[in-house]
């Protein structure tokens, strides 16, 4: 199969009919119909079943766009760089990061980086954690920004800055009171924190573990920044990063220390076989400033003295 071949499997997979697909590409729908013929014919096995005058593709199917994803994401790299080429850009930078980063802290980043380099093509790309990594490691992304990242074979990480666990609250609710706030003191608490799924909620909930508790939040989110809105939104302590809980300080509001040794690394990720642009390499120490400065912000309003 060649990669017009896997684009329109894709798009009949997307869109569940040959007339969709059709419009998707620009190609007539007959043209559509005799290629996915063509090919389960050469494949020897049904990509398709029809179901209610739509295409349900089969297991097959699945599991072939699955392999065939990379070379997709390839296919968009090389788009891109010869975009750059033909409009005279001197530069690009292609970023992913998680939602948390992309709304507590690149926002800013970017802006002075634009500001400063008008000349470089700036993209940003929120994914979650497993997606951020991948489109490094399939050559998409130039840099990705995480925290708590896991090891990857062909990914090279960075470190930028350790963060803590901290709670946002209502500088009204009994907590507030408290210097630092304990796995126990939130037992019975209106807590948000994030999933046990992702790898930041399986890290707080072994600092639940570590003192005999059950790390279980009223409410679960899997993005931190969703959790400081809530409690912004006047419910709850979130227990969240240190840089998203300071992305929504208010008025009202407060952070308080998290009593546990747990912490996060926060990571510049990059390919290990490949070797940095210089202008990569710029915004990530960029990046790293910007961490640093915002950093020193949270921790002196973490310990705000008490009234």
């Amino acid at each position: 199969m060649n990669l017009r071949q896997l684009e329109i499997l894709r798009a009949v997979v997307t869109y569940r009919t040959t007339v969709g697909a059709a419009e998707r590409l620009g190609m007539s729908q007959p043209s559509i119909s005799n290629t996915i013929r063509h090919i389960e014919t050469v494949l020897g096995f049904p990509l398709f079943e029809r179901v209610s005058n739509r295409l349900s593709p089969t297991d097959e199917a699945m599991i072939l766009l699955e392999e065939a994803e990379p070379l997709f994401h390839l296919r968009d790299a090389v788009n891109q760089r010869a975009g750059d080429l033909r409009t005279g850009r001197i530069g690009r930078i292609r970023i992913a990061a998680t939602a948390e980063l992309s709304e507590s802290v690149l926002p800013r980043v970017i802006a002075d980086y634009a500001r400063d380099y008008p000349r470089i093509q700036l993209s940003l790309e929120t994914r979650p954690l497993d997606s951020v990594l991948q489109v490094v490691e399939n050559g998409v992304a130039d840099v990705a920004f995480a925290m708590a990242p896991y090891e990857r074979q062909a990914m090279n990480y960075e470190q930028i800055a350790v963060l803590r666990p901290v709670c946002l609250l209502q500088e009204s609710d009994p907590l507030a009171k408290l210097e630092v706030i304990t796995a126990k003191d939130l037992m019975g608490a209106a807590l948000i924190g994030p999933q046990v799924s992702t790898r930041i909620g399986l890290m707080l909930a072994d600092s639940f573990r570590a003192q005999g508790l059950e790390y279980r939040p009223s409410i679960e989110t899997r993005f931190m920044n969703a959790a400081v809105r809530i409690v912004r939104d006047g419910w709850g302590v979130a227990l969240v990063d240190e840089l998203s809980a300071h992305t929504e300080l208010r008025p009202g509001l407060v952070i308080r220390p998290y009593g546990s040794e747990q912490s996060f690394d926060l990571c510049a990720a990059m390919q290990k076989t490949k070797v940095p642009s210089r202008q990569t390499r710029r915004f990530i120490e960029v990046f790293r400033e910007r961490v640093a400065l915002r950093l020193a912000e949270v921790r002196e309003e973490s310990q705000r003295p008490i009234v």
